[in-house]
């Protein structure tokens, strides 16, 4: 017997090659529709999708998330931000499909920000980790979903960059000594050969949190890691200062910060290296795929940078010291880093 099946917008259609599988169709455009009328259909969008999702067996859930995070980020790139943000804080927060979705534990955690704040070192840990098997059907394929994204695969590479540097700089220093900015639980340190054999002199662990630095100091009670609590503006105002190091870097703080501030934190940090030192810094770009999901259920916004702007973040940077810029992406097109080396 033929099945009907749901497109994006809740219309049945009549045929499907496959049971379970949804069918993607391009929502209407703003153009095409008042935001009132955008409202309606996105919240009848919204409406056929939970109720699929909700009786489905491990395949349509996983299927449903593929058809909900495109028509998110479709909507967003398609709304003025302003439409997008009504649409996030006054139908998707108060939509079902909040509560259902927030089963995963991820994916929870970011909206609830039990340690106040988005972003925090525990949501990145379930990305490095995998705690599918701790969760019930629905929470255990949201989260298996979400831990196989593109942005997942993408923080994890971070780390393996970040600990293959770690690795170099106390190939080019045996003394070397670096700098982890928002450091978080420092998970690199723990891939990092250098750390784990003493081959550097000192690694800086440097975090506003200090539930973050308490798991740093248990997991490395005795080591080089050296745990300091701070915040941005102390170091933007010279309250807490680091000097002679031969590699900085900051993974996810970029992402929550302005041009202005990024700008003259960028040029802080350059000056705290001695000559041959790296600069390391890392920026989501202009909207990964996995954007609207984050914004609409997370509440977890990011500030998206491209070439262009990841450039702009020398602005206050003193270019006769530079020796060498760098910009390059990650496997999965989302990440971008600035590297500098100091003359």
């Amino acid at each position: 017997m033929r099945q009907n099946l749901l497109s994006v917008h809740g219309a049945a259609l009549p045929v499907a090659p496959e049971p379970n599988h949804l069918v993607l169709v391009t929502p209407p455009s703003l153009e095409e529709l008042t935001s009132e009328q955008a409202f309606v259909e996105a919240r009848e969008w919204l409406d056929a999708l939970h109720a699929r999702m909700m009786q489905g067996p491990d395949e349509t859930l996983h299927h449903g998330m593929a058809s909900l995070h495109w028509g998110l980020i479709e909507r967003r790139r398609q709304w003025s931000p302003e439409v997008w943000k009504r649409f996030c804080q006054e139908l998707a927060r108060k939509h079902p499909m909040r509560p259902f979705l927030h089963q995963c534990p991820f994916t929870r955690h970011a909206f609830e920000r039990p340690r106040g704040y988005a972003g925090d070192a525990a949501l990145i840990d379930y990305l490095y980790m995998d705690h599918a098997a701790d969760e019930l059907h629905a929470g255990r394929e949201i989260y298996r979903y979400m831990h196989g994204q593109p942005s997942a695969v993408s923080v994890r590479e971070r780390r393996e960059l970040l600990a293959r540097m770690m690795d170099e700089t106390a190939e080019r220093r045996p003394d070397g000594r670096i700098l982890s900015v928002a450091c978080g639980h420092l998970r690199e340190a723990e891939q990092s050969r250098a750390v784990a054999e003493r081959r550097l002199q000192e690694l800086i662990a440097f975090d506003q949190d200090p539930v973050s630095l308490a798991e740093i100091s248990r997991l490395h009670p005795d080591g080089i890691v050296r745990p300091v609590c701070g915040s941005v503006r102390a170091l933007l105002g010279g309250k807490v200062t680091f000097s002679e190091l031969d590699f900085v870097y900051s993974a996810g703080l970029y992402d929550y910060l302005s041009d202005s501030v990024a700008s003259r934190l960028t040029s802080v940090f350059f000056h705290m290296l001695r000559p041959g030192g790296r600069l390391l810094v890392a920026n989501f770009a202009v909207h990964p795929p996995e954007t609207g999901y984050m914004e609409a259920f997370m509440d977890w916004w990011l500030t998206y940078r491209d070439e262009d702007g990841m450039r702009g973040l020398l602005a206050e940077t003193p270019l006769e010291q530079v020796a060498n810029v760098r910009l390059f992406r990650d496997s999965q097109d989302n990440v971008i880093y600035l590297e500098v080396t100091r003359r």
